[in-house]
C-alpha cells in the first residue's frame, strides 16, 4: 500500500510540468474584454476673505431722560467676525431721520438730535461707509466685541415722548 502511495504522487509530479506553461499563460493574458487607461483630476480652491457682523441688530437705549438734561451717555455694542489678518472698516448711516449728516430720533412730530461715537470721550464720531470715520480693525478670525458709544442732548422745551431712529450699519473688507 506504501508503494501505491508513492506511485500516484509519481504521477501527480510527472504532470506539472504540462501545466506550468498553461497556468503562466492564463496568468499573464489580460481579459479580452477590459482595458486600461489614466486620467488626472485637478483639485483646486480659491479662499476668500470675508466679515460678517456677528450681531445683526444691536440695541442703543438712553433710557428716561428728563427735560432740560444738558447731555445723556449711551453704550451699545456690537460683534464683528471677519477672517485672521483681514482688515475691516464698519461703517453706519445717518439714519432714519437724519438732516444731512445729523443723526436725529423722531417720536413722529419732533426730533432730539444725537450721536454715535468709537470712544467714550466723544471726541470721534462714526460715520457711514467710506467716509473715513468708520469703526476700524483687523480680524482675529473670532468674533471681536466693539463698543459704540452715543450722545444727546435734550433741551428744556423737548416734548416728553418715546423717539426713535434706526441706523444701518455696513461692514466692509
Amino acid at each position: 500500500m506504501a508503494h501505491e502511495q508513492f506511485a500516484h504522487r509519481g504521477a501527480i509530479v510527472r504532470s506539472i510540468p504540462k501545466w506550468v506553461p498553461f497556468v503562466a499563460l492564463m496568468a499573464a493574458a489580460a481579459p479580452a474584454c477590459c482595458g486600461e487607461t489614466a486620467g488626472q483630476l485637478a483639485v483646486s480652491v480659491n479662499i476668500v476673505a470675508s466679515c460678517r457682523l456677528s450681531v445683526d441688530t444691536a440695541t442703543m437705549s438712553f433710557g428716561d431722560v428728563q427735560q432740560g438734561t444738558a447731555a445723556a451717555d449711551s453704550r451699545a455694542e456690537l460683534g464683528v467676525t471677519c477672517s485672521r489678518q483681514q482688515p475691516y472698516a464698519i461703517g453706519f448711516d445717518s439714519g432714519e431721520h437724519a438732516q444731512g449728516a445729523t443723526r436725529r430720533m423722531s417720536n413722529g412730530s419732533a426730533e432730539v438730535e444725537y450721536g454715535l461715537y468709537a470712544d467714550a470721550a466723544h471726541q470721534h464720531p462714526i460715520g457711514p461707509r467710506g467716509s473715513g470715520s468708520e469703526l476700524r480693525g483687523t480680524g482675529d478670525g473670532n468674533q471681536q466685541r466693539l463698543p459704540v458709544y452715543g450722545r444727546l442732548e435734550v433741551g428744556r422745551n423737548t416734548p416728553p415722548g418715546t423717539y426713535t431712529d434706526v441706523v444701518r450699519m455696513t461692514v466692509t473688507w
